[in-house]
């Protein structure tokens, strides 16, 4: 996996590859200047949408979650325009998700003559639900090469999952988690049926996250250092450490995931040998900035009021903000376990920087859930499918 604090920067961004139509990432320039406070930068990225992708996803199966709305559902029609050969949509609702359908082919100039769009229901409130989802994809289509797993919500006030976890914690974290490991025998297969000279760009498994995760604070762990704790503690709950909390986590998932799908090839010569570390599934994070969705359609009406002149002078649209979800899915290998924001790789958090923080954040999350996945090491591991 590649280090974050590398400092070996790439020349291009968001052109076509020639060999294999990725998008070469750097490091810098780009970003908000130094010095910006964080409304600072917001109104920065505001003001300096990133570059819409023309990559091809061309031959390539592609899903995404969330899609019937906001950022979804935008990456998606990008995806359709963009050529793919088979886009499906995770989505909750059916109804929902064929409406989201029509609109796509009719925003794409696509014809769905062939059924390339394919609607599967999945509620990542309930681990059950994402074990039927993931087995209901390996039904639908032999290969994916792109998953984007976007579908997440924020809510104002403390509400508990079924499994007695905080609600974001269960959606943005747990289930997510257990989805991602879930879709790597997929991914694998479908890498390990590619061949070619030079090798093709491996799948995709981009998580979709924030910039928030920087904003958690070390003060706020309690004497455990458990940030799932924190995350799942009813008492002084604020939705602002929740946030920041539940994001901070994603990272550890992330970066759990790019671990587990890092491989080490050795090659000789006369003189010596070396180890190279290449992903069999390039992993990585993205933000797309503030952006203007109903990733907050739990808040009350005031609320939204309230919250419409700030989003005017701070947030990106839906379809901005879609162009990172969508060129973070194209990138070479250079971005396996990085952090992909404002078109350039993104330096990450402190706490996020913290190994020991976020390999103990991702035992406490792998603890919950095993449960729901006995199998999940192994799964993790490539050394079988899930049950």
């Amino acid at each position: 996996m590649t280090d974050s604090n590398n400092s070996t920067t790439t020349t291009t961004t968001n052109n076509n590859n020639n060999n294999n139509n990725t998008i070469t990432a750097r490091e810098t320039p780009g970003g908000p200047p130094p010095g910006l406070g964080t409304l600072g930068k917001l109104r920065w990225g505001a003001k300096h949408p990133p570059a819409d992708p023309t990559v091809s996803f061309a031959g390539k199966t592609v899903l995404v979650t969330g899609a019937n709305t906001g950022l979804g559902f935008e990456a998606a029609v990008k995806y359709a325009r963009l050529g793919a050969s088979r886009l499906i949509l995770g989505v909750r609702s059916a109804d929902k998700g064929e409406a989201a359908k029509q609109r796509i082919v009719q925003l794409s100039g696509r014809r769905d003559d062939d059924f390339f769009i394919t609607v599967l229901l999945v509620d990542m409130a309930h681990f059950d639900s994402v074990r039927a989802f993931v087995q209901a994809l390996g039904r639908a289509t032999p290969r994916l090469d792109v998953a984007l797993l976007n579908a997440g919500l924020a809510n104002p006030s403390f509400q508990q999952s079924a499994a007695g976890w905080e609600m974001a914690l269960q959606v943005n974290v747990l289930s997510t988690a257990l989805m991602a490991v879930l879709l790597l025998p997929l991914l694998r297969a479908t890498a390990a049926a590619e061949t070619g000279t030079p090798p093709p760009t491996p799948p995709h498994l981009t998580f979709v996250n924030s910039f928030g995760h920087m904003l958690a604070e070390r003060e706020w762990l309690g004497p455990s250092g458990s940030l799932l704790e924190l995350a799942n503690n009813r008492e002084g709950w604020d939705p602002r450490k929740s946030y920041a909390t539940v994001k901070l986590q994603g990272m550890a998932v992330m970066q759990a995931v790019a671990r587990a799908t890092t491989t080490t090839t050795t090659t000789s010569s006369a003189e010596q040998q070396q180890q190279q570390q290449q992903p069999e599934v390039i992993v990585n994070a993205v933000c797309p900035s503030q952006c203007k969705t109903d990733l907050g359609r739990q808040y009350g009406l005031m609320s939204k009021i309230l919250m419409a002149p700030y989003q005017a002078l701070f947030a990106r649209t839906a379809e901005q903000g879609a162009r990172s979800l969508v060129s973070a899915t194209a990138l070479g290998p250079e971005s396996h376990g990085r952090f992909w924001h404002h078109d350039i790789l993104h330096p990450i958090g402190d706490l996020a920087k913290d190994e020991t923080l976020m390999r103990k954040a991702w035992d406490e999350i792998f603890q919950v859930v095993v449960v729901a996945q006995p199998d999940l090491q192994q799964i993790l591991a490539g050394q079988g499918p899930q049950s």
